[in-house]
């Protein structure tokens, strides 16, 4: 945990020293980056965003982009388990969703089994960042809904509904992961700049360019949910207090080390619970980035 602090001390003076939340120069890559879901390749080129915490970071060499997302804001994670996360690309520098990577995807992309309440299984409470008390959803709960969304991704157009669903194994040139490393969610993103052999998708763009990159969580379309009843037996449904846990009596307290944990100094913060048709909003960033020409 003091290493962490360390790190997060270090992320936040470079921000203040260089870069605003909309406006990011890129790191020309001079050591090798391995895209697992671990941070610690990045050392202390993450800028720290204090409004939304989270950790973020992009390098690129002449070849490719690399870029990195890091949050231990429980909410945050939770949204982006259970709803996905969208990295959108720009490359003309304006917030326009021209393309997008989505991964993981939202438990109502991959259908059922992307459910993962065992005692309330409507589609609000799977939207919930908060569990019973107004406690934290628990990291290790959210690690297991990861693993099972570590598999599949969508490449999305312009249009909306251009939307092409692949596995893993079928995606050529693009690496992504997105581990839990401690209690805190990574993202880590490796795109080809330009197109070639065996290269599908790619920014098509120089070291020259200043492109945009967006970072979007989903939404629900609950009119696309197969109507469901909680299995509450006493009628407890949206909004009841049954929704926190895949087990009876699990683990909901991953809270602690609250002093410490946040990248801000201060204690792990996100919204409240849920309730009717009170849903979570989606988190949403752009930055505009400054790819770098050379070393």
């Amino acid at each position: 945990m003091k290493n962490l602090a360390i790190l997060f001390i270090a992320a936040f003076v470079f921000a203040v020293s260089g870069c605003n939340d909309s406006t990011v120069n890129s790191h020309w890559k001079t050591s090798d980056i391995k895209i697992d879901g671990n941070k610690t390749d990045w050392g202390n080129t993450l800028i720290y965003n204090d409004k939304s915490n989270f950790l973020y970071g992009v390098q690129n060499d002449d070849k490719f982009l690399y870029v990195c997302f890091a949050t231990n804001d429980p909410d945050l994670e939770a949204k982006i388990v259970r709803m996905g996360l969208t990295v959108w690309f720009d490359r003309n520098g304006n917030d326009d969703q021209n393309f997008g990577i989505k991964y993981p995807l939202s438990f109502q992309d991959m259908g059922s089994q992307g459910m993962n309440f065992r005692r309330d299984d409507t589609p609000e409470n799977q939207m919930r960042t908060r569990g019973d008390n107004n406690e934290p959803i628990g990291a290790d709960r959210l690690k297991q809904a990861l693993e099972r969304k570590q598999h599949d991704l969508e490449i999305v157009g312009k249009n909306k509904d251009d939307i092409t669903k692949m596995s893993m194994a079928e995606l050529k040139g693009i690496e992504l992961k997105m581990e839990f490393q401690d209690n805190t969610l990574v993202y880590e993103m490796k795109i080809p700049l330009k197109f070639g052999t065996g290269i599908t998708y790619a920014l098509n763009a120089d070291t020259s360019k200043t492109i945009s990159i967006g970072l979007e969580t989903g939404t629900i379309d609950l009119s696309k949910m197969p109507k469901t009843k909680s299995r509450d037996n006493n009628g407890g449904g949206i909004g009841s207090d049954n929704s926190g846990s895949d087990e009876p009596g699990g683990d909901m307290s991953a809270a602690g080390d609250q002093g410490e944990g946040g990248y801000g100094g201060g204690r792990r913060r996100g919204g409240g619970m849920m309730s009717g048709d009170n849903m979570p909003s989606p988190f949403s960033y752009w930055a505009e980035v400054k790819l770098a020409s050379g070393k």
